[in-house]
């Protein structure tokens, strides 16, 4: 037999290896679990997605192994982009959710001012006369709540929530009536 034939005859009797749809779907939850509800900023997801994009992607389209194995190779990146662009439109609806709760909480502090010519000194004054209860900020396990700094001697009453952990904070100023970011 030739060399040739001995390669051929040992790649026709060998398994196929063959790539798990569920280790993908796992990973691709992990990852929506840890930046989408967690971390709520879309660094690793970014970070991910460059990888597969740059790296991985060009990897499996020019591999020269089976054609079925750079199928399912392809299937998970798939996957992978999927899981990707829900942790960034989760991300998104939080930041959304967050903006508009924050507009009630505005509302209510300002309403709270009018009726007692001073501004609360917690959030929590406010229930249940001006709202029901606090609301979290976001669906999120880390940086969903509200921050309210009572006025003081040289402070104005602010309200703040972060938007992009751990930075990138949108606070209301009471004494302007103005959003402005910090960080």
């Amino acid at each position: 037999m030739l060399q040739s034939d001995l390669v051929t005859a040992r790649e026709s009797t060998e398994p196929k290896p063959k790539r798990s749809l569920f280790r993908a779907i796992f990973l691709a939850a992990v990852l929506v679990a840890l930046d989408g509800f967690l971390l709520n900023q879309g660094v690793v997801a970014f970070l991910v997605g460059v990888w597969l994009l740059f790296i991985s992607l060009p990897l499996r389209l020019f591999m020269k192994r089976s054609a079925e194995l750079r199928t399912q190779y392809l299937r998970d990146i798939t996957v992978y982009f999927a899981a990707i662009a829900l942790v960034f439109a989760l991300n998104a609806a939080n930041n959304q959710i967050a903006s508009e709760r924050a507009e009630v909480l505005v509302a209510a502090v300002n309403a709270f001012h009018a009726r007692h010519q001073r501004y609360p000194d917690s959030l929590e004054e406010l229930v249940p006369d001006f709202i029901e209860r606090v609301p979290s900020a976001k669906y999120t396990l880390l940086f969903n709540e509200f921050w309210y700094v009572a006025p003081e001697r040289d402070m104005d009453a602010e309200l703040w929530y972060v938007e992009f952990p751990p930075f990138y904070r949108p606070t209301y100023d009471f004494t302007t009536n103005e959003w402005r970011h910090i960080d």
